[in-house]
């Protein structure tokens, strides 16, 4: 018989996670086919890989939402986005080279990053509310780490913090009103390949993934925290990720706005 998880279980399966997989970035293999594995289940753990990050000494930097496309979300068959924990650790800013470590599989997303000025009051805010409480924009690269395979399940992928690995930060970044977040195109080229989308591509409006953070953030309480001041939020990409090797020069452009180039060493 499969077993059932408890609070106990939840710890240990965290810390293998965060040992085995995210400390040596290494695939581990996926739990479900190991124990009985819901979503409460994954939520719990997920929450618990944070814990080991803070205990290592990280401090908490906000949250990645993932899965922003009806086609990715199809595919993992859920029908809304998921979200993972960022830390200190994770941010990268201005960087020319990044390193490819260990052997879980890399992918780079492009991506707009909020810095919140404030946290908000309740669930039910607009995007004139999310603009209003934003200090900075910035464009970004999130490098995404599956230590358990993102074709696992999507249980497997939460209690993996969806992933969530390195983001890279351009500074100086932008005044909210100097950017338009409905109708900016977004080319992403990986070595040889070209890829194509639109800012809104990213439910209509990145500031939606802040909108509909909030208001999850607000349902799991103490399993998801809520938004604060100083908090970063990487918002999902209107493009699907791309996977990466050493060697890959990776270009991110904003038509009109900037550029990301990259290369992984």
């Amino acid at each position: 018989m499969v077993p059932c998880l408890t609070n106990d279980s939840h710890t240990f399966i965290a810390n293998e996670i965060y040992t085995c997989g995210i400390g040596k970035n290494a695939l581990i293999s996926p739990l479900d086919k190991k124990v009985r594995l819901n979503l409460a289940d994954a939520e719990s753990i997920r929450r618990k890989v944070l814990d080991c990050y803070l205990e290592d000494g990280d401090t908490t930097l906000g949250y990645k939402v993932g899965f922003t496309s009806k086609t990715v979300q199809e595919q993992h068959g859920i029908s809304e986005p998921e979200f993972g924990f960022l830390t200190d650790r994770m941010k990268l800013t201005n960087k020319s080279q990044i390193p490819v470590q260990g052997t879980a599989p890399v992918l780079v997303e492009p991506e707009i990053c909020f810095k919140l000025a404030d946290g908000f009051e309740g669930t039910e805010i607009s995007v004139q509310d999310v603009l209003d409480k934003t200090e900075r924009i910035y464009l970004s690269l999130e490098l995404v780490e599956s230590r358990v395979g993102l074709a696992s399940g999507i249980n497997n992928v939460i209690m993996d913090n969806v992933g969530a690995s390195r983001i890279l930060i351009s500074e100086p970044g932008f005044s909210p009103g100097d950017f338009d977040l409905e109708d900016t195109m977004v080319n992403l080229t990986v070595d040889d390949l070209h890829f194509t989308g639109k800012t809104s591509d990213v439910l209509e409006n990145p500031a939606n993934s802040i909108i509909w953070l909030n208001k999850r953030l607000g349902k799991l309480g103490s399993l998801g925290g809520q938004l604060n001041k100083g908090d970063f939020v990487m918002t999902g990409s209107p493009i699907k990720p791309i996977p990466l090797v050493k060697g890959s020069m990776i270009t991110a452009e904003w038509c009109n706005i900037g550029t990301i180039e990259v290369e992984m060493v």
